[in-house]
This record gives structure tokens, sequence and C-alpha cells, in this order.
């Protein structure tokens, strides 16, 4: 009987010919990631059961992304604590803050994830990283255990192969694409599950668009995601290695899924998710007209270049409606730099936008809170209550260019409606 993807790379991680659904295995990760939202946190554990060193640490990457605009002593401390520490445990990569970016898509602008490697990380958006062709799994507790032995302790997870299909229409980012087919899915189907993706339509996609895909599978509680490598994947590696090739990993012809698939994205509008969850997606139209105070487009999941050249795509000749407040923030530095060099922050600057450096935003809280009753529509990761700001506020989840169409008209718009204009 043939292996799944994820089956394979536990199976080479944890020294085994062959692994199962539901086996208990020890897994010895290729790369492990943490932040300043836990870095600090899982230290402080450490040392309280009497272990000082970090194993593996140079298979260890860091950042300091998610707090980056704060005014907080604590906080400033514990930034100065962590370069220190991060330096005396000889941390392999170590990413400061405003530098790099967030640090669910650092691995993949600085070419560190590769496919058939397993990313073990202390954030639940670490499915993310499987656009590589990689496996991301997300711990909690047990990342303590992986700074402490350098091994994870994990349940190989059944797979669900969706295969989507179709030629996607005007309007329609991969935004829209994840969070249809996550809601197509359903939590119940995805719990502790692999989701790999086949298909047309996900073959097209390049590094931006598969990242977004698998990391919009997160809020379905996916223990992970995984587009396999391909062509893509390869011309994606060798920016970084040169050329050389890759090792594909694939599913075998007679591997068990536990279900499979099959979604057609042709007729799918542009999405919207309304509050209090993700899952809560409907098309554009059936919120049309609701009237916004802030725009916000960033977030690991809403950062890219996709999202960045739609949203410029939309703002390009036209201003921001005088009560609505537009932030931008590009997910990491490499992207910043690639939209200035296209044009893209001249764009949003012309249009009135707010530009900051690549990091963690208001999706986390820290940056353009809300005030109660005011409703934001972002290209953020999730919108319960009180995820950005008051408790009262209201927040709408869409694509860029859906966000940058409400901007100008003051109210969610259909960006449909500004295609093929100037």
């Amino acid at each position: 009987m043939g292996a799944t993807i994820a089956e394979k790379i536990l199976a080479r991680a944890s020294g085994k010919a062959q692994v199962r659904p539901g086996e208990l295995v020890w897994a010895v990760p290729d790369l492990t990631v943490g932040h300043d939202r836990n870095y600090p946190r899982y230290r402080e554990r450490m040392k309280a059961i009497g272990v000082e060193a970090i194993a593996q640490p140079q298979k260890f990457m860091v950042t300091i992304d998610h707090t980056p605009y704060s005014d907080d002593v604590k906080t400033i401390e514990t930034r100065a604590w962590m370069r220190k520490d991060i330096a005396a445990q000889r941390v392999g990569r170590f990413f400061d803050l405003g530098r790099h970016g967030i640090s669910h898509n650092i691995p993949v602008d600085h070419g560190l994830v590769k496919p058939g490697m397993l990313v073990i990380t202390s954030d639940t958006r670490s499915p993310a990283l499987g656009c590589a062709g990689a496996l991301s799994i997300a711990l909690g507790a047990g990342f303590l255990t992986v700074l402490v032995t350098g091994k994870a302790w994990l349940r190989v997870p059944a797979t669900i192969r969706v295969t989507i299909t179709g030629t996607p229409g005007a309007g329609v980012l991969s935004r829209d694409i994840g969070e249809w087919v996550a809601q197509q899915i359903g939590a119940s189907r995805a719990d502790y599950r692999v989701i790999e993706f086949a298909g047309d339509t996900v073959e097209r996609f390049g590094m931006d668009e598969r990242h977004t895909l698998c990391n919009a599978m997160v809020d379905i509680g996916v223990k992970s995601a995984i587009v396999p490598a391909d062509e893509n994947t390869e011309r994606y590696c060798n920016r970084f290695a040169g050329e050389g090739g890759i090792q594909r990993v694939h599913s075998d012809h007679d591997a068990q899924f536990e279900a499979q698939l099959e979604l057609d994205v042709s007729r799918l509008e542009p999405q919207v998710s309304r509050p209090p969850s993700p899952e809560n997606v409907c098309p554009v139209g059936s919120v049309r007209g609701q009237k916004i105070d802030q725009a916000f487009v960033g977030t690991c999941i809403g950062g890219k270049l996709e999202d960045l050249r739609a949203a410029a795509g939309v703002l390009r000749g036209r201003k921001i409606h005088p009560s609505v407040r537009l932030l931008v923030i590009p997910a990491t530095h490499a992207i910043y730099e690639q939209a200035l060099r296209e044009g893209l922050m001249q764009v949003f600057a012309e249009a009135g936008a707010q530009v900051a450096v690549g990091a963690c935003g208001p999706c986390f809280g820290v940056l353009a809170p809300l005030g109660k009753g005011e409703t934001s529509i972002a290209t953020a990761t999730r919108n319960e209550p009180g995820r950005m700001g008051a408790d009262s506020a209201t927040i709408f989840l869409a694509n860029a260019a859906t966000v940058a169409a409400s901007a100008v008209r003051g109210v969610i718009s259909d960006p449909r409606e500004f295609l093929g204009r100037g």
C-alpha cells in the first residue's frame, strides 16, 4: 500500500520505512520557527525544568515581528533580552524587528523551506509553509519538547486530497478560493487532517497563491496543508540554490486518502467573510453597501505581491474615500522592495493610504486598533470580536481588490465594478 506526501515526510523524519495514520512517532524537524510572542515563554519554561540550552539551535529560526509597534516597557525589555539570549544560544537564523517581515512568510522569501522538509512552528499559521511542498505543523506545549530534545512527538495525521479545477473569474483571488474551499471542507472533516491539494487551478498558482491557499486551511483545524512540488516549486527553489533540481515528494498512486473532494471554482465570485469567523463566507454582493471606517491590506495571508498588485490595480488613479482610513503593510521586506520597483507603493501613497513596515499589525491588534462600533474590511487572518481593537468593532475579511474597492467607495464594494477602468 502506497503512502501520502505527509506519511513519507514523517517516515523519513522519524527514521522509519513507513508510517500510517494514527501512529505515534518521534520526528526530527528540518526547521523550527518561533517569534517574539512565544520565544520568551518557552525559554522561561525550559529554565523552570532545569534545561538551559536549546537542542538543534542551528535549525531554529526566530523573528521579532508580532509586537512591532509598542511603547510598553515590558515588551521593549523583552526584545532586548531576546537579542542577547538568541545570540548566546547561537540560534541559526534571527530576523530582528523591521528588517525582514512576518515569520509566516520569511521562510518562503529566504528559501528556507523546501519540498519534503518537516517544519515545526509555535504558531497556528504553520500550514501556510506547505506552499513549497513541505509538511509544516504547529505545536503548542509540544514545541517545548522540540526545543529541549530536538524532536517532535506527533500522531501521524490522515490526509484529505482536494482537487481544485477551473479558471477563476474577474476579481477572484486565491484568498477567495482558499476561504471558499475551507468552507466546503468544513471543520468537522478537517480536524487534525492534512489537506493535500491537486488540480489545474493549483498547478497554475505561484508561490504567493499557494501560500494563501494553505494558510486559509488553518481556520478549519487542519494539522497541515500541502501543495505537491512541481515546476513552479522548482523555479522557486532555484532562486536560492541555483539550478540542480529538488527532491519532489508525491503521494503514491495507491496512497490511502481518508477522503477525496473535487471543487470547481470557475463560477466563484469574490468572497467576504462576515464576523465572527473566517468560515462565515458569502459572495461580496451579500454585504455590498455596508459602511466601513477602516480598510487594511496586509498580514501573512493578505500582504503578498498578489495582494498588493490587486489593490494597486483598483487604487491607481483614485483616492480613498474621505471617511475611510486605509493601511497597507507588505508582509516582508522583500515584498516591499519588489512593490517599490513596480511602483505599487507610489500608487498607495497617491491614493492616500498609510504604509508601514512588514510585520504583524492590525491583524494582531497592535496597530491602528478599531474603536467602539467601528467597522473594518481587511485581508487579515481572523475576525472574531476584539481581534483588531474594541470588542464592539465589526470586522469583514476579503481579498485585497475588494478591500481597495471598499476603501474608495466608503462601503463594501464589488471589485469587479473597477476592473478595466483607468
